[in-house]
């Protein structure tokens, strides 16, 4: 078994920044709400919110055409972003849906391999995945965890 499906054992990481377990559709991951203001002199102008998904037990490329057909626009979110974590690179590139050209928000969904290269608009989100794999990773080898046995 690979590593990605222990990315939930991070939790401590995923909880710095601002992600909770997430479980739903037969997915499994962790989600986040951020919240952007705007303010001038008089104070506040708007408020808009993004929701990320980081989602590393899905079923490929099924998952993400559902996800990207099931998005619906919702007042004050600008952006949905799902980021499919995986094993092997797909070679797929990462699709954008817009809600009435942008003015009702957008969904977007990427995928992402751990260690390899990710779309700039991701710069935020594949880092903390490589992060919470190296945490993993390292704490797997300090307990004298992981997969190895005598012989």
């Amino acid at each position: 078994m690979t590593d990605i499906f222990d990315l939930e054992l991070a939790s401590d990481l995923w909880e710095y920044w601002g992600f909770s377990s997430w479980k739903a559709l037969g997915l499994q991951g962790v989600y986040r709400r951020v919240t952007f203001v705007k303010n001038a002199l008089l104070g506040e102008v708007c408020r808009y919110y993004a929701d990320d998904y980081i989602i590393w037990s899905h079923s490929g490329r099924s998952d993400k055409i559902r996800i990207l057909e099931s998005c619906r626009p919702q007042p004050d979110l600008m952006t949905q972003r799902y980021l499919f974590v995986e094993e092997n690179e797909s070679g797929e590139k990462g699709r954008i849906r817009s809600f009435l050209l942008g003015l009702r928000g957008y969904a977007e969904v990427h995928s992402f391999t751990p260690g390899g290269r990710y779309a700039k608009r991701l710069k935020d989100l594949a880092p903390l995945v490589d992060k919470a794999l190296e945490l993993v990773r390292s704490r797997k080898s300090s307990s004298g965890g992981g997969e190895q046995g005598e012989h």
